[in-house]
């Protein structure tokens, strides 16, 4: 912007970016054509980070214009945006509270709160935000029917959904790949099938692999999750008779990001068995039929797949060990149940350290000699003076009591709390 108005006074810059004009792209005066292009595409990248973080602070609260300035104010109290401000020098930290607080009001006055709702719950920008918006019917029945075609196994009907709605989602950043192949279509329908995608025997194998874990893995399923959360947040109607929230709209998800459009195979990847082809034939082989965990560790320990696993070659011979290891760390998961404890531990408070009974803190264990107590920002108060377990992998809950020298521990683990 500066670069653009040719003028560092900040008076300038504040009249500017309060107009509409000012949220625009900003073309500089004799910028090559390259680095234009380059500019433009962080600057896209850069106000959707802005405007995910202004929706992130306010997006889900209902703000009136005229309480805008001091309800960011509030919000931002303690953050490390306001204690970075302080190393600033005055006329920097006018022009960036003044721009923060500018574009606040310009996504207010070019939103709804139900928009806004939207665009927090996606994740996305005003720009994005409108562009789904735009779009939002067609995208919906879109994602509805491809989730509808792979309940009743219509593979070719749900290949055709994604790839109609992938096409528009494609156009709009920050969805669209790096780079897009010009068969891009046949490498999405290959991997949705559960083919090996070296079938694509004249295509550049380094850009397929590029383009299917960026756009298929990472940006189409962010499309579909951004799509279904907008909505939700607008509880949207399906038709006459159903909303948006009463269909099934997360297997599609799933689809893509594994690269199967079969459920069961999709699921035992989302539980952790790395190899793609090698779920696909295990679930096959097996009649894999499940879509919850507990059905899963049923049909694991079935006699027809742990015949199937004795053969050192299923379900590859690549991907045996993988699946002997994969069989073993989810049966160790499942017979550890978690217990809760809730115990009192000794401190040593550091002088005038000790704080308020019902204080919310912190336990660092990073240290191999001692348990550091913190303070919520990360300011120690004191040391533990019994060790905890330093492999402990459950959630610890740590309160001021208001016992002297004494602290509350809520922990709720596969494992002991303290070590041995």
């Amino acid at each position: 912007m500066v670069a653009k108005l040719g003028t560092r006074d900040v008076g300038s810059l504040l009249t500017y970016v309060a107009g509409n004009a000012a949220w625009e792209f900003p073309k500089v005066s004799g910028e090559a054509v390259e680095d234009a292009a380059s500019e433009e595409s962080k600057w896209r990248s850069y106000m959707t980070s802005l405007d995910t973080a202004i929706l992130s602070l306010l997006g889900d609260q209902a703000v009136p214009d005229d309480e805008i300035e001091a309800r960011l104010d509030a919000v931002l109290a303690s953050s490390l945006f306001e204690r970075r401000l302080k190393h600033r020098k005055a006329h920097i930290v006018k022009a960036l509270t003044g721009t923060l607080i500018a574009r606040v009001k310009f996504v207010w006055n070019h939103s709804t709160a139900a928009q806004r709702r939207g665009y927090f719950l996606a994740g996305v920008g005003l720009e994005t935000g409108r562009l789904l918006d735009a779009r939002a019917a067609e995208l919906e029945a879109l994602l509805a029917r491809a989730n509808g075609a792979i309940l009743l196994e219509d593979h070719h009907a749900a290949t055709a959904a994604i790839t109609t709605f992938a096409e528009i989602v494609f156009s709009i950043p920050p969805f669209v790949p790096d780079d897009l192949p010009a068969n891009w279509k046949e490498v999405l329908s290959l991997w949705l099938s559960g083919e090996p995608l070296a079938a694509l025997t004249t295509t550049n194998t380094a850009e397929v692999l590029a383009f299917v874990e960026q756009g298929l893995i990472y940006k189409l399923p962010w499309g579909m999750e951004a799509v279904r959360v907008r909505g939700l947040a607008h509880e949207d109607l399906f038709d006459e008779e159903m909303e948006l929230s009463d269909r099934e709209l997360r297997l599609a998800v799933a689809a893509v990001e594994t690269g199967t459009l079969f459920r069961s195979a999709a699921y035992l990847m989302q539980a952790g068995f790395a190899s793609r082809l090698a779920a696909i034939k295990a679930v096959k082989d097996g009649d894999g039929q499940f879509t919850s965990a507990r059905a899963l560790v049923r049909w694991l320990r079935s006699e027809a797949v742990i015949a199937l696993a004795a053969g050192a070659s299923w379900p590859t011979p690549e991907t045996h060990s993988l699946w002997m290891e994969f069989v073993r760390s989810f049966d160790a998961q499942a017979a550890q149940p978690w217990i809760r404890s809730i115990e009192s531990a000794q401190v040593s408070w550091l002088e005038g350290k000790a704080p308020k009974s019902g204080t919310p803190l912190r336990i660092d264990s990073t240290s191999q000699s001692r348990d550091f107590v913190m303070s919520a920002d990360y300011k120690r108060l004191g040391i533990l003076n019994m060790p905890l377990n330093p492999d402990r992998a459950g959630l610890l809950v740590a309160t001021a009591s208001g016992v002297p020298k004494a602290i509350e521990l809520d922990y709720v683990g596969p494992d002991k709390l303290w070590a041995e």
